[in-house]
């Protein structure tokens, strides 16, 4: 047996290599993308999540301090909870058809 001989073995064993490398880099890729596209998930769900707090917390508190100027604890309060919560809905409602928008853009450029 000369090295001849094992050169087309050689040649079929590295063509199975290669084919294995390319399935494994392309399942890599495909991995690499659900990770990216989960955590940017969870990072816009906590973006509003902190969003929507925020407005209720600056509503209640400049209502707060409104009834405290004006001697007329609870209502400018209550108001400012609606007006902080309506506040944080539309700005909910804003980013999340900004991250619906960027995902569509993203999907027409890849598919």
């Amino acid at each position: 047996m000369t090295e001849d001989d094992d050169l087309p073995k050689a040649s079929a064993e590295l063509e199975s290599l290669a084919a294995k490398l390319a399935s494994e880099r392309r399942q890599a890729k495909i991995d690499a993308e659900i990770r990216r596209t989960a955590t940017s998930a969870l990072g816009g769900g906590f973006r509003i999540a902190v969003e929507m707090l925020a407005a209720l917390a600056v509503g209640t508190g400049l209502g707060y301090m409104a009834d405290q100027l004006f001697g007329t604890l609870p209502w400018f309060m209550v108001a400012g909870i609606f007006l902080g919560f309506a506040a944080g809905m539309r700005n909910m409602i804003r980013s999340a058809e900004r991250m619906h928008a960027k995902r569509d853009s993203e999907n027409d450029k890849t598919g």
